[in-house]
């Protein structure tokens, strides 16, 4: 199967590597048969503007380019590919885009959260920072999941350009915000942020770190995908429009 991991922004939002590296770190999690390519939304002048290189973590690309998500997914239909991943934990666009298309659209964030729901009783959510705690939360009540949440905890760690960061120190600041949770009761922590874990941060070491299951987005999403993609496969026909 073929399916397109869509990056949040341009080309040019992950210039220095950055989209070569998430493919290094999610292509592993694919099986055998699956193939992972790299897409991206439109850039900043033939999206009329929309898509800039917002920064990372403060929701502001999420909620203002999750417009250019619906016709980026109709196009990947036409190009032949098997589904889509969504490249951001906030699923921007996400039923809007399902609307659009007969193949799977699946948003990490969506994926991680319901896995959350089915091992634990008590949700803690990390985000990158205070900017996007609001968002998160809307996210979470979307999906009828506010009674399993236990709290939101920003990192509020600006992780800089790629070629730059610092594994250990943006694993330590997860940790600290996963802590807080666990400290409070969390028996499971959903994080966001694609650009900690998987890119630069292990779950499994978080985890161990702080003694409760760490979800790994990357993986439920790729795994999501091939599952729905099995199940479909039989009776998928092309939706027009």
């Amino acid at each position: 199967m073929r399916v397109l991991l869509i990056m949040n922004g341009s080309r040019a939002r992950y210039a220095g590597g950055a989209d070569e590296a998430r493919l290094r770190v999610w292509q592993p999690y694919c099986a055998p048969g699956t193939q992972l390519e790299i897409g991206y939304l439109p850039d900043e002048d033939s999206s009329g503007g929309v898509a800039r290189n917002y920064e990372f973590g403060a929701a502001d690309a999420a909620i203002k380019q999750a417009v250019l998500y619906p016709e980026r997914c109709a196009q990947a239909e036409q190009e032949g590919y098997d589904a889509v991943i969504m490249h951001c934990c906030s699923d921007p666009g996400l039923e809007r885009a399902r609307a659009r298309v007969s193949i799977p659209v699946i948003g990490p964030g969506e994926a991680t959260l319901r896995a959350g729901a089915m091992l634990g009783r008590a949700i803690g959510m990390t985000v990158p920072s205070d900017k996007s705690v609001k968002h998160h939360r809307e996210q979470v009540t979307e999906l009828g999941l506010d009674d399993r949440l236990l709290g939101v905890e920003p990192i509020n760690r600006p992780i800089g350009a790629y070629a730059g960061q610092d594994p250990r120190a943006m694993t330590d600041a997860l940790v600290a915000a996963a802590q807080r949770l666990v400290d409070r009761g969390a028996d499971v922590i959903c994080p966001t942020g694609l650009a900690f874990i998987p890119v630069r941060v292990a779950a499994a070491e978080v985890a161990r770190r702080v003694g409760v299951p760490v979800l790994d987005p990357a993986l439920l999403a790729v795994r999501a995908t091939e599952a729905l993609v099995a199940s479909v496969a039989p009776v998928r026909t092309p939706r027009r429009g």
